[in-house]
Formats: structure tokens, C-alpha cells, sequence
């Protein structure tokens, strides 16, 4: 699944369908964003024989471009054997290929031009070595000659003659379309290359960190980030369990390496400046030292990051150095250098809203620091999660019963306000979409006349239940504003992982999502449902029977809640066979009894 470019999808898969287009299509984005993986994913070249990947990084000549199609149509062309053939010794039968030559006589590129298939992916353009008008020229005879589908990919701003590629491009290329980095698939897909421990199991609970570190560097390399994180989960992985319970602090560890990694490894800052890290202000306050201005810029950057270390970071400086340049530093090393920051080994912090209920053992002069960061906090509209906004509430007026200064309608009227705004805002969390029970859905409980989260809980008065009240009305409510949302996701795991979009529609009773009772198909597009679903009855009927059955069973259990799907359900039947019948009407006539099955099963 790639929500961020499904324009970008629907473009490659419009020129693909073009029977001679006469012109190139180009992938122009940057290095690390994830090029390679999306167009691979879009055209399935690896495994369609009518799309042809050819690589033309280290391409220098037009022999070598050649044989860059050579080698892409024939892997086995490598090693001793390449190089026979290109030096044109001995008599090689290719008949196991679909040919047969001496290649010392015969043009290998002529072979390769009467195989070359319909459509021509080349990647890596901006690294290829031949000057841009013959490089061109080169591609230009697919494009005009062979009427072939060609499809570049590059980054433009890194190619060394930029202000030819841009002015000449036009001339071949007919359509440009970039991609955004998919940052969540990636963090996704990286989960399986690191092993289970203690690194991972943090790092997955505060993807967050890594999301918006990413964000803040704005280089869009996912390669760097990736990297980052499995180094980030070994590092982790390394550190005291007792050292990692201090969760603010390896949190600002973790931002910290992360920004880190990515400037050394992306080349923004060198050994030099990882070192500057722990000296005084001077680079800063002199604005004059280079290598202290790009640590300015790196700070500006990352602000919740300790990229300077004088005053004492989560990183220490030589801890840095050590694991950044040299790679490596032992478990006793890191933890020792951790320990002597002071940040892994003071008390566990208590969140104020817990002090806060505790307010008759704190300290006065503490607790009335305590009111003010929470004032601070909701002034700021910095507390979004509704259990924490309910608990504050809680005790703020069990404390008020004790204070003349107290109005509990001021209060609860302050509260009102302040939800309405995180609405109004989009900060307030949407409720999850759950079968389960309703503290799963909200992420707090209320039975038996107690509202409780976290262990704690009070029993509200009238002000009280109707402010509990209002935060599941506006959390509906912003639930409901997210379905098309969610829609297009449930639409992004029907094209690519059917059995995850089958999961979501079951009636799950535990933990997770679940759209048992919620309408929500209906905001999906029916066209591309449609195509999804007549793909995978041609690769595989079983599982396509089963989503088929899932949709069906929406609108013949005759529920209320999920009317609204209904018409689209028809209307889905209709494009289904319509896709069938592009195919030819045996095609079609095999989607209708699909359908009959599908409805059989779901009745």
C-alpha cells in the first residue's frame, strides 16, 4: 500500500495501458525516497515479462548502454560469462534463450533490440555517465521508432549537467510526476530486519519520534531514516532495561541520534563537527566558524534534539562519535557514557495529572508549579488525550472542595471550551474503530458511574457526565471526518493485502481496528474496488470469494448501521462485471457466478 502517490500510481498505470504513447513518462524525485520500490510495485516489471528494468548507474557509453539491456534481459549474462561474450570468444548456443549465435559475429544489441519487450523502465538516469543528448538519442529510438512505453526515473537536481537535462527533457519526456516518501510503509516494512527486543519494541511504540525527526531533517531520503532506525534499535538494545524505563529521556535519545545519524550519514555535518557538539557557544555565538553554523542550522532543524552537548544532552559527545563514525561502541561504554549524563538515572517521572490528585502530599510551593505547567499545557492546547483531560478535570475539582477560591461552573465551563477547541483544532483524537469494548473505542471507560483511566477514576457530577458526554460526541464526530480517510486506506489494503482489508471487516472483539458496524465502503471508489477485486479472482478466486462474501454479508445481514453501503454494494456488482467483460464475456460470465457464489455464501 502507498497512499501518499496513488495519483502518482494512477498516472503509471494510464501510460501503461497506452498502446503507443510516443512519449517518456518520468519518476523525478529525490535520492532515498523510494523511486526504485514504488515503480517496481506500480508496473510489477520483476515478475511481468512485458516490462523490462534496466539500471543505468556507472553507464558511460553506448556499449555499455547496450549491454545494460542485455544484462537486464538476460541476468545470466554476468560474471566470467559477460565477459567472454562481450570479448567475443568461443561459441556460446543461447537456443535455451530463445536464440541462437556465435557472439563474436553476431551485434548483441541487435539481439536485444528484437527481444525488448512493449515497456522499458530506466532507472538511475541522473547516474548515468553519457552526456545528456546522446543518453536521449540513445532512449529517444524506443520512444519514436519502436513505439515503446519508457518509463525514467530520476532525481534531476542531482544530475551533473541540470540545466541541459532540464531543457532538453522536454523534447522526449511528455509527462513529469513526482512521489513523496512513504514514510509509514517504510517504518513498517523495517520492523522485519530488526530483531525482537527491547530497541524495537521502543521504537514501535514511538514512531512518532522517528515520523517528525524525519520530517525536520526535509532531505526525504528514506534510505538515511531506515538505517538510522536499525542502528537506533541497536543502540537501545545495549542500554540498561533500568536505564531504558526512563522513557522522556530515551525518547530525547533517540531524537537526538536519529537527527544525528542522518546529517553524518547524508553528509551534513563530518567527525569535526560531531566533536564541535560538546564544546562552548563560541561556533554558535561567532556566527563566523562553518562547521558552527552548520550545527546552528542542524539545531534550528531539530529543536527537541540535544545536537549541542556543552550543557550536558542525552548523547554525550564522544559516545557520539564513537557510534556514528567508528560504527561501533560496547554496551559497558555506552552505558557508562549514559549514566554520567544524568538523564537515565534520576527518579521515573510521575505526570502532573497524577501529582495532581496526589495534590494533598505535594509540597505548596510543587504543587503550585504543578498548576501552573497544567494551565501552561491547556493554555498551549498541549493535552489532546481525553483520559488525561478528564482526569485533570477530576481532580482539579476534587481539590476545588477544599478551596474558597473554587467555582466548579467557571471550571467545567473552561473545559467545555477548551474541548470544543482541540475539535475545532483537529487535535482531538478520533475514537477508534473497534467491536470491543468501549475504553478500547475512546481510550478511557465509564461504567458503573466512574470515569476511569490509567488506574485512576471519579465519579462524576451532572457537569461532569455531560463533559464525558461532549468528548465522545466531538471524538465521533471526528471519527466520522476521518472515514474517507480510512476509506482509502481500507481501499490501499484491498489492491495489496487483501487478508488485511478481510481482518478489518470481521467482528473483532479484542484489541484492533474494526469496521464490523461501521459504514464505510461506501466512501470508497467503487471503480477501483471493482479492479482490485477482478484482479485477484485472476490470481487467486478463493481469497477474492472471501472478500466478495464480506462485502455481501454488509448488506444482506440487514443492518441499520451500514444502510448507507448498500447502493455501492450494487454498483460494485455492476463495475465487476463490466471489468470482466473488458476482458471477453467468457471472462464476465465467470464474474457472475463469482458474485452468485459470493451471495449464497453471505445469505
Amino acid at each position: 500500500m502507498d497512499l501518499p502517490n496513488q495519483i502518482t500510481r494512477r498516472v503509471v498505470e494510464k501510460y501503461l495501458n497506452l498502446q503507443s504513447p510516443r512519449y517518456a513518462l518520468l519518476i523525478d524525485a529525490p535520492w532515498g525516497c523510494g523511486k526504485t520500490h514504488f515503480i517496481k510495485a506500480a508496473t510489477e516489471c520483476e515478475t511481468d515479462p512485458t516490462r523490462l528494468y534496466v539500471s543505468l548507474y556507472n553507464v558511460h557509453s553506448s556499449d555499455e548502454f547496450d549491454w545494460a539491456l542485455v544484462r537486464a534481459l538476460n541476468p545470466w549474462v554476468n560474471g566470467k560469462l559477460a565477459n567472454w561474450v562481450r570479448a567475443g570468444k568461443g561459441l556460446l548456443s543461447f537456443r535455451a534463450y530463445g536464440f541462437a549465435a556465435d557472439p563474436s559475429k553476431v551485434n548483441l544489441t541487435e539481439i536485444a533490440l528484437q527481444k525488448l519487450p512493449q515497456t522499458i523502465i530506466f532507472d538511475d538516469v541522473e547516474r548515468c555517465g553519457l552526456p545528456v543528448k546522446q543518453l536521449w538519442g540513445l532512449i529517444n529510438r524506443f520512444v519514436e521508432h519502436e513505439s515503446k512505453r519508457v518509463i525514467l526515473i530520476a532525481n534531476s537536481d542531482k544530475h551533473t549537467e541540470r540545466p541541459d537535462f532540464l531543457l532538453s527533457r522536454e523534447k522526449l519526456v511528455g509527462q513529469i510526476v513526482t512521489i513523496q516518501p512513504n514514510v509509514d510503509a517504510a517504518i513498517a516494512a523495517i520492523w522485519g530486519d530488526i530483531p525482537d527486543g527491547q530497541g524495537r519494541r521502543f521504537l514501535q511504540a514511538h514512531q512518532a519520534i522517528m515520523k517528525t525527526t524525519f520530517e525536520e531533517a526535509k532531505h526525504q531520503n528514506l534510505r538515511l531514516l531506515l538505517r538510522a532506525i536499525r542502528d537506533a534499535a541497536d543502540l537501545i538494545d545495549q542500554i540498561e532495561p533500568e536505564m531504558v524505563a526512563h522513557t522522556t529521556s530515551v525518547q530525547r535519545l533517540t531524537q537526538t541520534f536519529l537527527a544525528l545519524h542522518m546529517a553524518y550519514h547524508g553528509g551534513v555535518i563530518d567527525k569535526d563537527g560531531l566533536r564541535q557538539r560538546g564544546e562552548t557557544g563560541r561556533y554558535l555565538n561567532s556566527g563566523k566558524d562553518e562547521d558552527g553554523s552548520l550545527l546552528d542550522k542542524l539545531k534550528q532543524d531539530h529543536p527537541n534534539a540535544d545536537i549541542l552537548n556543552y550543557r550536558g544532552g542525552a548523547l554525550p559527545t564522544e559516545l557520539g562519535v564513537n557510534l556514528l563514525v567508528d560504527g561501533y561502541a560496547s554496551a559497558a561504554q555506552i552505558n557508562i557514557a549514559l549514566k554520567t549524563t544524568g538523564h537515565f538515572t534520576a527518579p521515573k517521572e510521575t505526570p502532573d495529572w497524577i501529582r495532581l490528585w496526589n495534590w494533598e502530599e505535594q509540597d505548596t510551593a510543587e504543587l503550585e508549579g504543578i498548576i501552573a505547567r497544567i494551565e501552561a499545557s491547556l493554555t498551549n492546547f498541549e493535552v489532546t488525550n481525553p483520559g488525561e483531560i478528564l482526569q485533570i478535570y477530576g481532580a482539579l475539582n476534587f481539590m476545588g472542595k477544599y478551596r474558597d477560591d473554587f467555582c466548579p461552573r467557571k471550571t467545567a465551563r473552561k473545559f467545555y471550551c477548551y474541548v470544543r477547541a482541540l475539535s475545532k483544532r483537529g487535535i482531538l483524537p478520533a475514537r477508534v474503530a473497534s467491536f470491543a469494548a468501549v475504553h478500547e473505542q475512546y481510550g478511557f471507560d465509564w461504567t458503573s458511574g466512574t470515569i476511569s483511566y490509567e488506574g485512576y477514576g471519579f465519579e462524576p457530577a451532572p457537569k461532569g457526565k455531560g463533559l464525558c458526554l461532549l468528548i465522545r460526541k466531538l471524538m465521533d464526530q471526528a471519527f466520522a471526518g476521518k472515514l474517507p480517510e480510512r476509506a482509502s486506506e481500507l481501499l490501499g489494503y484491498l489492491q495489496d493485502q487483501p487478508e488485511t482489508f478481510l481482518d478489518l471487516l470481521e467482528k473483532n472483539t479484542g484489541e484492533g481496528v474494526s469496521y464490523w458496524e461501521t459504514p464505510i465502503l461506501h466512501y470508497m471508489d467503487c471503480l477501483a474496488a471493482a479492479e482490485a477485486i477482478f484482479k485477484l479472482s485472476q490470481r487467486d478466486r478463493a481469497t477474492a470469494l472471501r472478500v466478495l462474501d464480506a462485502i455481501f454479508y454488509r448488506k444482506l445481514k440487514n443492518s441499520k448501521a451500514l444502510s448507507a453501503e448498500h447502493e455501492w454494494i450494487e454498483h460494485l456488482k455492476v463495475n465487476l462485471v463490466a471489468e470482466a467483460n473488458a476482458v471477453s464475456t467468457i471472462s464476465a460470465a465467470q464474474m457472475r457466478r463469482l458474485i452468485q457464489r459470493a451471495e449464497t455464501k453471505a445469505g
